[in-house]
């Protein structure tokens, strides 16, 4: 943290802070967003619209949250940044940033094996579905050489009778 010179919160801040905090509490992020960029567009160049960027990138980013998104946590760090100074958490801001990009790293690489795995999922089930068609390709094949074996067997056993049959 640098030393600030700003001046307190405003009420209108405190109240909004407030509102989100206790809707974040009640594992209502949609609420507590809302009530965070309500105050940043009534408040646009404030030194407390700021803090709301730097709020709504926390929440964002909290794992409770149903919508956290790693990506909206960055836009509003980002937002968070090209307020002047001073600003209350840069420190944080910056760790959260680089939290929110490995976050986003993990997950594609999560996607990308996700997407390996259904693709080796799907190849091994085709060489199994080869294998099976194999298998009763064989069978089928081991039944006609045994039918054939036993037609020609009938035959022989034909001929045999008609041969002793003609003598």
């Amino acid at each position: 943290h640098r030393l600030s010179t700003r001046t307190a919160p405003t009420p209108a801040w405190r109240a909004a802070f407030t509102s989100a905090q206790q809707a974040v509490a009640l594992g209502r992020y949609g609420q507590a967003d809302s009530s965070l960029l309500a105050f940043a567009i009534a408040h646009p160049a404030s030194h407390d619209a700021a803090e709301s960027e730097f709020w709504r990138a926390l929440f964002a980013l909290d794992p409770r949250n149903d919508h956290h998104s790693a990506a909206e946590a960055i836009r509003a760090l980002t937002a968070y940044a090209s307020f002047p100074e001073p600003r209350d958490h840069d420190l944080e801001a910056d760790v959260l940033r680089r939290t929110a990009a490995a976050l986003m790293a993990l997950s594609e690489a999560t996607a990308q094996a996700a997407s390996q795995a259904d693709s080796a999922r799907t190849q091994a089930d085709s060489v199994r579905t080869e294998a099976d068609s194999a298998r009763l390709a064989r069978a089928s094949r081991d039944r006609t050489r045994e039918e054939v074996q036993r037609l020609r067997d009938s035959l022989d056993k034909v001929v045999t009778e008609l041969t002793e049959t003609n003598q």
